[in-house]
């Protein structure tokens, strides 16, 4: 018999079911679950170039660019329809003097409401955590005056229910591994000669999520702090800073850095990484291990009780090695939250 997926999730209907324990796709807490072949990441793909000045502007469907707005150029044939099967995350950059916040209004798969607000710095690209089926506003409130500001999608994409792990991972019918955190070994470092060195190389595709250091012999005198670069390039927030107090044996580790779509994370099968130190401290030793998640980027849901314009998707993400061309397919398998499928309730402002 052939696997029926839900497909008709209308815009203006609400679907979401509050602490929902029951999906007919659900089997003994795992789903397959198809994310259909978006279409390459576009930075400026929704709203290209509105203002962003001293006062506060609302911009609607009528600003929407012919990439989003239904017409033949369009995305999608529903104008203001995100092209994957369970949304996308989306993008926004402004010119050199912006630092307005953007309030972006619009709704996810289920038909929801949701809100996430994104604040602009200058021509730094901002990345958003929430997947949008529908995007249908943006207030750029009041801030510095002649800037204007792109809004896009990411190749981050959205999934049907609340995940707990991802457990397996498919492009165009090929299983390819998956595992978060893997360990690529360890190496020796001194934290006050070396200004870098060229550690280990990685065992997979994926995307570089942590670092841990443990001392075996204590820095002393100040702290001493650690980055970690692939090919040259600094991984955003990858930094760990070692104490001038540090004993043999204590242990610190990232696991949180910045997001920026796995732009600067992202590494091949055999790449290097490199940790480069500040040579701040003096006398310290220790083990550096470098973890990777295989692959996928994977977010679990966002938990948070109470949603806001701030917190994560509240049915998790994944990012691929592969990125989205409008021909890859990718389909994912993963445990879920089987006492709320659907996820915390969005935040809708």
């Amino acid at each position: 018999m052939a696997k029926r997926e839900q497909d008709y999730f209308p815009r203006t209907i609400s679907q979401y079911v509050p602490n929902m324990a029951f999906a007919a796709d659900v089997v003994n807490g795992r789903v397959i679950a198809n994310l259909g072949s978006p279409a390459a990441l576009d930075a400026d793909g929704i709203w290209d170039g509105i203002a962003a000045v001293a006062t506060a502007a609302t911009f609607t469907s009528s600003d929407y660019k012919n990439t989003f707005d239904g017409s033949s150029t369009s995305l999608t044939s529903t104008s203001g329809m995100v092209d994957a099967t369970y949304g996308r995350t989306l993008t926004a950059v402004g010119t050199a003097g912006s630092n307005h916040v953007l309030t972006i209004t619009g709704r996810d798969y289920l038909g929801q409401v949701m809100v996430e607000q994104l604040t602009l710095s200058g021509t730094t690209i901002l990345y958003g955590t929430k997947a949008f089926k529908f995007v249908d506003t943006v207030l750029v409130a009041a801030g510095a005056g002649g800037d204007t500001c792109d809004i896009g999608w990411s190749d981050v994409l959205g999934l049907p229910y609340a995940t707990q792990e991802l457990l397996g991972w498919t492009e165009d019918n090929v299983q390819l591994g998956v595992r978060r955190d893997v360990n690529c070994g360890s190496t020796i470092w001194t934290t006050n000669s070396d200004a870098s060195l060229f550690g280990l190389q990685s065992p997979v595709n994926g995307f570089v999520s942590g670092q841990t250091h443990v001392a075996t012999a204590a820095n002393a005198s100040s702290t001493s702090a650690l980055t970690i670069e692939i090919g040259g390039t600094a991984i955003a927030g990858a930094s760990i800073t070692l104490s001038a107090s540090e004993s043999i044996g204590d242990v610190t580790s990232d696991f949180a850095f910045s997001n920026d779509n796995g732009l600067t994370s992202k590494i091949v099968k055999g790449g290097a990484l490199e940790s480069v130190s500040s040579t701040g401290g003096s006398s310290g030793i220790g083990h550096i291990s470098y973890y990777v998640d295989e692959n996928v980027m994977f977010v679990d849901a966002d938990r948070t009780a109470t949603m806001t314009a701030t917190t994560g998707d509240t049915r998790g993400t994944v990012l691929p090695y592969t990125s989205c061309n409008g021909s890859v397919e990718y389909e994912a398998y993963f445990s879920v939250w089987t006492d709320d499928l659907h996820g915390i309730e969005q935040f809708a402002g």
